[in-house]
């Protein structure tokens, strides 16, 4: 899919640019250069320094050095309004849409006069507009007209890509997009739209493309910038590079060729079920669902996105209510199932979406961690919070996760995504946990840190705690999974052994999933 660059004349050139956090140094001395036709693959380890540059590259973070061009013409860092005007747009990560507002006027927000006009008229003018983008770009089963809140995370995610195409006109010159995590939530499908989106508009746009999913790096990007520790490692072709390359210029080292821990996996280690769903429904997402989870066993959910699959993860946690049927943990049943009975009865849940289900992003990561077992640190008597007893196990958690911060003061949304997600798992560290049900928990993670999850949620089988993991990623369920639960329209179509040592193939999970 790769072709040659169409010019060699700089849309951006990025020099010297350094920013420090306190002790932290998140950039050092990075370098870059964006032409016209490029796709830059940025990539590195969460905590690399990849969301820091795309901060200077929008004018959202002012560093403490450097200098930036765009067109030939020296920027002011951290003008965002100018960047924007002059081209540079960005789809991000952890998605910035107005839940309350329609699609079209997320897509047109702050423009609506320049779309819309004034006077009478002017919502239909911008949803037309809207819809004519949509239809352009290739964008199906989306209204103009829909509520965001109504969406789907991956629909959201489309939205974002629309408002960062719609800023493209004839009159902006070589227009730059950032495309943050773009393919994390998307199927298929819509991952192949947006990748015939961004050959399409080559000619006229430059991108810088930001993924840990780095098969879809490899086979969209021209170019490729390999960030660590805030330091720029090596700027090369992307033609003829592996990912095997790639992780090891990341971090410093080889990917382990026991990436899942299969060797660690155990197995149930009880016949005995943990947790129980017994011919469960839950109207309109899945139906007559029977699923067992028991100790040391770690069970994958399976099935394209609407199969369902992510709906029996949140039942079982507690965040979705079942119509029929019930829910057994430890043998006896739940009539009063929700997210506080869950976590009462040892039942942990990490959400896919972490900015809207997980975190409070403003408040220090010690809060969010130490949020899921505040009810422990009450007094005996006075039932006042031991906040001296607070810092220490937060202290002790985050250590332990290796969270990488200034300290844990430090608001929780400047961390990077794979640092937000290790203090999700802390928080439910400090707390007796007997099943932990996760979905999508690696989702914009970089090799290194899943590694690290993989081998917490290894851990915590052995131990004997019951795993329910749902992933987008078939590769990461059949690797970490013991048992395979494959749901397609709904229910239930097939539950396949996945033992260490004979592991089903990947067509052999798909040809039940379709």
């Amino acid at each position: 899919m790769r072709h040659t660059k169409v010019s060699d004349t700089a849309t951006i050139s990025l020099r010297g640019v350094c920013k420090s956090y306190g002790p932290v140094h998140a950039l050092q001395d990075v370098s870059l250069d964006v032409s016209r036709g490029d796709v830059l693959g940025l990539i590195g380890e969460n905590g690399a320094g990849k969301s820091t540059l795309i901060g200077v590259l929008t004018g959202t973070v002012r560093p403490d050095a450097g200098s930036l061009d765009v067109n030939g013409t020296h920027v002011e860092l951290g003008d965002s309004r100018t960047l924007r005007e002059l081209g540079i747009s960005v789809v991000v990560q952890e998605q910035s849409l107005v839940d309350a507002l329609r699609v079209y006027e997320n897509i047109y927000l702050g423009r609506e006069g320049e779309i819309g006009g004034w006077g009478p008229g002017r919502r239909r003018r911008m949803r037309d507009a809207a819809q004519s983008l949509l239809d352009t770009l290739g964008i199906e089963g989306l209204r103009a007209d829909a509520v965001v809140a109504e969406l789907t995370y991956p629909q959201r995610q489309l939205v974002e890509i629309a408002r960062a195409f719609s800023r493209i006109t004839d009159a902006t010159e070589a227009p730059v997009i950032l495309l943050d995590e773009p393919t994390s939530a998307l199927t298929e499908t819509e991952v192949e739209i947006l990748f015939a989106l961004i050959e399409g508009w080559r000619d006229r746009v430059s991108f810088i493309f930001v993924s840990h999913i780095l098969q879809d790096v490899l086979r969209i990007s021209t170019r490729l910038l390999v960030l660590r520790d805030g330091r720029s490692i090596e700027t090369l072709s992307a033609d003829g590079v592996t990912a095997e390359r790639l992780h090891e210029l990341m971090v410093g080292s080889e990917r382990s060729a026991d990436y899942y821990r299969e060797g660690e996996q155990t197995g149930a280690l009880s016949p005995k079920p943990l947790i129980e769903l017994r011919d469960a429904s839950s109207a309109g997402e899945f139906e007559s669902v029977d699923l067992v989870v028991r100790p040391g066993e770690v069970v994958g959910l399976a099935g394209v996105i609407g199969s369902g699959k992510a709906s029996v993860a949140a039942a079982v946690a507690g965040a979705e209510s079942l119509s029929t049927g019930s829910i057994h943990v430890d043998g006896t049943a739940h009539e009063h199932w929700s997210v506080p009975a869950a976590v009462a009865a040892g039942v942990l849940y990490v959400p896919p979406e972490r900015a809207q289900d997980s975190l409070f992003r403003s408040a220090s990561i010690r809060n969010n961690i130490s949020i899921g077992f505040l009810d422990l640190l009450r007094h005996p008597w006075t039932r006042l919070l031991r906040l001296r007893t607070e810092r220490e196990r937060t202290t002790q958690l985050a250590r332990a996760l290796q969270v990488k911060a200034p300290s844990l003061s430090t608001p929780i949304g400047e961390l990077s995504g794979g640092n937000q997600q290790k203090a999700i798992f802390a928080r439910w560290q400090g707390r007796e946990c007997k099943v932990l049900v996760l979905s999508d928990p690696t989702r914009g993670i970089d090799v290194g840190t899943r590694e690290e999850i993989y081998g917490l949620v290894r851990s915590m089988a052995a131990s004997g705690v019951g795993v329910l993991l749902c992933a987008e990623s078939l590769e990461e369920v059949i690797g970490m999974s013991d048992r395979i639960v494959v749901m397609k329209d709904g229910v239930i179509s097939a539950e396949l052994a996945a033992p260490a040592e004979r592991k089903p193939a990947e067509v052999d999970v798909i040809k039940h999933m379709m």
